[in-house]
C-alpha cells in the first residue's frame, strides 16, 4: 500500500485555517451607493460594451481620491520584465517593456483619469514580501493601500495575517467577465472564499508562461509546421508525439554528454517541474471537501515520472533538461535543437536568425483534456484588497476598472508586440488560443523546493521508485 505523504496532512490543516481566519476577520465596510444596477447586469465582454464600472451613476462617485495600489518587485529596482509594467513608465522615459507598451500604460492612466476623476498611485511597497508590508502599514496606522499585488508565491502568509478581504460574490466584481483570468480564480478558491485574482491588470503571467519554442526548418518546413499545429487544435499534441519528433533530431557522436550534438528537446527548468506541465500542481483544492491538500499523491504523478523516465537516458540532454543537470549551453540558438522550453519573456523570435514556432507543453495524453502552461510563480503578482484600504467599495469598484482597461490598453499593445515577434497569424493563434488561456496557477508555489526535492528524487538513476518511497 502506497504510505502518504505527511505533508498532506500538515499543509491540509495549515490552509484550512489559513481560510478560516482570513474570513472570519473580514467585516463589511462597504460604501452605500444610491443605483438601481445590479451585479446580473454586468456582461461578459469588455467595453465598448457596458460593464458595472462604465456606468454613468456610480463614475464619478471618487472623484477627486488617489487611488494607492501597492506592487511588489522581483529585483532591488524595478526593472522590465519582472515588474509590475506601470511601475516603470514615466513622461518622455523609455520603460524597457517596448514603447507600444508604454503608451498604452500612459493612455489607460489617463483614460482612467478623465473617466472616473480618480488618480492612480503606483507604490513600490516591497521588494520580496507583500505580507511585511502590509504589518509595516498596520503598525504606522496612516498608510492606505486601496489594492495591492503582491506576488504569488507570499499568498499564504498574507491571507494567513488576515490583512485582506474576500472578493468573491461582491457587487462590483464578476469573475464571469473576459478579463479576469478564471483558472486563477479557480486556483485560489477555497472553503468559499477567493482571495487574489489574476487577470489583465498586468502582463506578467504571459511573459513568465513557459511554451515550447522550435525551429520550424529543422522541423521540415511549413508544411511539418501545419501539421503540428493542426495536432494542437485537435487535442493530440501529446508527450509521445514530443518524444517522437525529438528521438529523430538527437544526436550525440560519442555518446558522451557534450554540448556539440543535436537534441530534440531542451528545458532550462528542473525536472521537478514536469508535473506542472501536465496539470498537477503540488497543492489544490479537493472538489470532494472543498479542503487544501498536497496534490503529490494523485495518481498521475506517478504516470508522469513514468513516462519522463521511460524516454530518458544516461544522456540527459538527449530528450530531457538542461542547466545544472546536463548541457552547460543553449543549443537553441547555434542550430542544434528542435525544441526549447522557455518563459515567453526570455525568447524573442524577431533577434533570431532562425524561423521560430511556438506550441503549449504537450499534454500527458488524450485524457489530460487540456494544456496545461505553467507562469513563474515567483514573478506573477495577483490583485487583492487590502483591509488597510480607505474605502472596501471603491477598492472593489476599481479593481473591475484596472481589470477592464488593462484588457482595453495594456494587453491589447502587449499582443501587438508580440505579433511583431512572429512570422505568421497562426504562431499568435498559439499564444492567444492554446496558451494564454490555459496558464495554471500553483497555489503551492511556496513550498516549491521541498516539493521538487521529493519529485526529483524519483528521477536519480533513471529509476521510478516515487510509488515505493512516498
Amino acid at each position: 500500500m502506497k504510505r502518504k505523504i505527511f505533508l498532506t496532512l500538515v499543509l491540509t490543516v495549515l490552509m484550512l485555517a489559513i481560510f478560516m481566519l482570513a474570513s472570519c476577520s473580514d467585516e463589511d465596510v462597504t460604501t452605500t451607493i444610491n443605483n438601481s444596477t445590479t451585479s446580473s447586469d454586468i456582461t461578459t465582454t469588455v467595453p465598448p460594451t457596458e460593464t458595472y464600472s462604465t456606468k454613468t451613476d456610480v463614475r464619478r462617485t471618487w472623484e477627486g481620491k488617489t487611488l494607492n495600489i501597492a506592487c511588489s518587485t522581483y529585483s532591488s529596482q524595478p526593472s522590465a520584465p519582472w515588474s509590475v509594467t506601470e511601475l516603470c513608465v514615466d513622461y518622455g522615459k523609455e520603460s524597457g517593456f517596448g514603447t507600444k507598451i508604454d503608451a498604452a500604460v500612459l493612455e489607460r492612466q489617463e483614460f482612467i483619469k478623465e473617466t472616473y476623476g480618480v488618480e492612480l498611485n503606483w507604490i513600490i511597497a516591497t521588494r520580496y514580501s507583500m505580507h511585511d508590508a502590509f504589518e509595516t502599514a498596520v503598525a504606522a496606522g496612516n498608510v492606505h493601500y486601496d489594492l495591492a499585488m503582491p506576488r504569488a508565491m507570499r499568498a499564504q502568509s498574507i491571507v494567513s495575517g488576515g490583512y485582506v478581504y474576500d472578493l468573491k460574490d461582491r457587487e462590483f466584481i464578476n469573475f464571469n467577465n473576459s478579463y479576469y483570468n478564471k483558472n486563477s480564480v479557480e486556483a485560489y478558491t477555497a472553503k468559499g472564499h477567493t482571495f487574489f485574482v489574476d487577470g489583465d491588470f498586468s502582463t506578467l503571467s504571459e511573459e513568465t508562461a513557459f511554451v515550447l519554442y522550435f525551429d520550424k526548418d529543422m522541423l521540415g518546413g511549413d508544411e511539418a509546421t501545419a501539421n503540428l499545429y493542426k495536432k494542437v487544435r485537435e487535442g493530440k499534441w501529446t508527450w509521445n508525439e514530443l518524444v517522437t519528433l525529438a528521438n529523430v533530431y538527437s544526436n550525440d557522436e560519442d555518446g558522451i554528454n557534450t554540448d556539440m550534438g543535436t537534441y530534440g528537446f531542451y528545458t532550462a527548468s528542473p525536472p521537478s517541474r514536469f508535473y506542472e506541465y501536465f496539470g498537477v500542481n503540488q497543492a489544490g483544492v479537493d472538489s470532494a471537501t472543498g479542503e487544501w491538500m498536497i496534490t503529490l499523491n494523485d495518481p498521475k504523478v506517478d504516470d508522469i515520472i513514468s513516462a519522463i523516465i521511460t524516454v530518458s537516458t544516461a544522456d540527459w540532454c538527449r530528450v530531457a533538461w538542461g542547466g545544472s543537470y546536463g548541457c552547460t549551453a543553449n543549443p537553441f540558438s547555434d542550430y542544434r535543437l528542435l525544441f526549447y522550453n522557455e518563459a515567453v519573456s526570455l525568447v524573442d523570435p524577431a533577434k533570431m536568425n532562425k524561423n521560430v514556432g511556438v506550441v503549449p507543453f504537450p499534454m500527458l495524453n488524450d485524457e489530460q483534456g487540456r494544456y496545461s502552461v505553467p507562469c513563474a510563480m515567483t514573478h506573477i503578482t495577483l490583485m487583492c484588497i487590502p483591509k488597510i484600504t480607505q474605502d472596501r467599495a471603491m477598492s472593489e469598484y476599481f479593481l473591475d476598472v484596472l481589470a477592464w482597461t488593462g484588457n482595453e490598453y495594456t494587453t491589447k499593445a502587449y499582443l501587438e508586440q508580440k505579433a511583431d515577434q512572429f512570422d505568421s497569424d497562426a504562431d499568435i493563434e498559439m499564444l492567444t488560443e492554446y496558451i494564454f488561456p490555459n496558464i495554471t496557477y500553483d497555489v503551492g508555489a511556496g513550498w516549491e523546493s521541498l516539493m521538487g526535492d521529493i519529485i526529483f528524487n524519483s528521477f536519480k538513476n533513471n529509476v521510478n521508485n516515487f510509488d515505493t518511497e512516498y
